[in-house]
């Protein structure tokens, strides 16, 4: 603070090129003098020593932080923050922090404004993106920000200003038979066979666009995922059209090798120069969505492709733990949304209750009495929750 008839501690005075007077800011910092600054008036100056200084006592006093007006780039905490994270979904988090980064290169974080998000928001939801994949993507950034103002990065997190999307629970979109085969026809030859694979496999996009020849066992029916959603290697089953159309597609890729080596590739889905996998985004902007609009659908983004091959297996009867485990879901809690699909197996259970403990006659003659469990063996069944 100022100190009457006395020069401030810290503080130095000049003029710039104009003849105003400006400020800076004098601290030593482990044995060395540094300097911050301009700063146009003598109050910021000392506000900014006083912060400085407390910094300094606390352990938290960092001179890179107060460069170029004290604050860092987004994009290098962004790393900072990422390196430590324990997020389930490490490969989610790599993506999305390498799309704020390129979305808001060369900014810092002090510049991130809620005008700033609101922007992008507004420019992911013309993406035709789904309000929850917004919602993601918007809370990946409200986490991290949280982190910089924890850690003393940031003063404020500006989404305290924003207004997240709201995110509506839906009817679950699959594709019947016949909408299914227009969107084959308007896909062609080519990309038919991918929508096709992804029905028979209920893979997700990034999941199935960036698989290797490596990843997959055709003859045992097996490829295997490295990166999931769920952090972890999973696996999935193939049935025998989705090997038939596996098995076309590498006569293809190793015919176009040995005409042209320059043209093999590791991915199974290649891009055009061959060394890296096709954009999913790109394909799914230039070629899926208007083959979409083509064949006169609506609401019919590629996850519905997965839902399409969750509800068969619904309407085959299989039961909510079989499908979990075919979508490589941890639980089956959301799977119950296909539930309504496969009456038959519920039925069955409701009509249990009604005979439970009722005498019925055998072929024989003999009447028998459904044994009735003991209640341990019910509790092992069902589980001891909500009361039991």
């Amino acid at each position: 603070m100022a100190r009457k008839g006395r020069i401030d501690r810290g503080l130095l005075q000049k003029l710039d090129a104009e003849g105003k007077k400006i400020w800076y800011v004098r601290l030593h910092h482990e044995g060395k003098e540094r300097r911050f600054g301009s700063f146009s008036t003598k109050t910021a100056a000392c506000d900014f020593y006083n912060k400085a200084k407390l910094d300094q006592k606390t352990g938290r006093f960092f001179p890179e932080r107060y460069q170029h007006g004290g604050y860092e780039l987004l994009a290098t905490i962004i790393d900072r923050c990422t390196a430590v994270s324990t997020v389930k979904n490490q490969s989610a988090e790599r993506n999305y922090a390498r799309w704020w980064k390129s979305r808001l290169q060369g900014k810092r974080v002090n510049t991130i404004t809620p005008a700033t998000i609101e922007a992008v928001m507004r420019e992911l939801s013309a993406r035709n993106l789904a309000p929850q994949t917004v919602l993601h993507y918007c809370k990946f950034l409200r986490r991290i920000l949280n982190m910089a103002v924890r850690d003393g990065w940031l003063e404020r997190n500006p989404f305290t200003r924003v207004t997240l999307p709201t995110v509506k629970t839906r009817r679950t979109r699959f594709l019947s038979s016949e909408e299914e085969a227009r969107l084959l026809h308007q896909l062609g030859p080519t990309y038919g066979p991918w929508a096709r694979l992804a029905i028979l496999t209920g893979m997700r996009q990034a999941e199935q666009f960036s698989t290797r020849w490596a990843d997959l066992d055709i003859d045992h029916g097996v490829l295997t995922l490295p990166a999931t959603k769920a952090g972890q290697v999973q696996y999935v089953r193939l049935n025998e059209e989705a090997k038939g159309i596996l098995r076309r597609m590498q006569a293809v890729a190793e015919a176009e090798g040995i005409a042209e080596p320059r043209k093999s590739s590791p991915w199974v889905f290649p891009s055009e120069v061959r060394t890296t996998p096709i954009d999913p985004r790109n394909f799914y902007v230039r070629n899926y969505i208007p083959a979409v609009n083509a064949a006169g659908l609506s609401g019919v983004n590629w996850h519905c492709l997965r839902h399409t091959y969750a509800s068969r297996l619904a309407m085959n009867g299989a039961t909510e733990s079989t499908i979990a485990a075919l979508l490589r879901h941890s639980g089956t809690g959301l799977v119950s949304r296909y539930a309504h699909l496969s009456p038959s197996h519920l039925q069955a259970a409701v009509e249990g209750v009604a005979t439970f403990g009722k005498p019925t006659v055998t072929e024989t003659g003999m009447v028998e009495r459904k044994a009735e469990k003991n209640s341990m063996e019910v509790l092992e069944n069902i589980g001891a929750g909500d009361g039991i």
